[in-house]
């Protein structure tokens, strides 16, 4: 499934920057909207970058091809208990 928005590249984000500084009409060079432009300029202005701030939350628990051997030990058994696909993934890891 498809985003919401269209996502703005960094060197686009860049760019706008570098027009922004030299007062040159952004929005029609660049074809971004220019809600787009004051936004990423308003950013770059308060935090001195166009980059994607980091995502707060935890790290996941499990790589990706522990999540897939989880997945396949309960598709395979679903009556198998927590416990036992704990020792076995512990097993699995070492």
């Amino acid at each position: 499934m498809a985003g919401r928005y269209k996502v703005t590249t960094n060197s686009i984000r860049y760019l706008i920057v570098e027009h922004f500084k030299d007062r040159k009409s952004i929005g029609k060079l660049v074809k971004v909207s220019h809600s787009t432009v004051f936004a990423i300029i308003k950013r770059w202005k308060l935090c001195g970058t166009v980059e994607n701030a980091l995502k707060s939350g935890a790290p996941h628990k499990l790589t990706p091809r522990n999540r897939s051997f989880v997945m396949h030990k309960i598709k395979k058994n679903p009556r198998f208990s927590a416990v036992k696909l704990a020792t076995e993934l512990e097993k699995d890891l070492q």
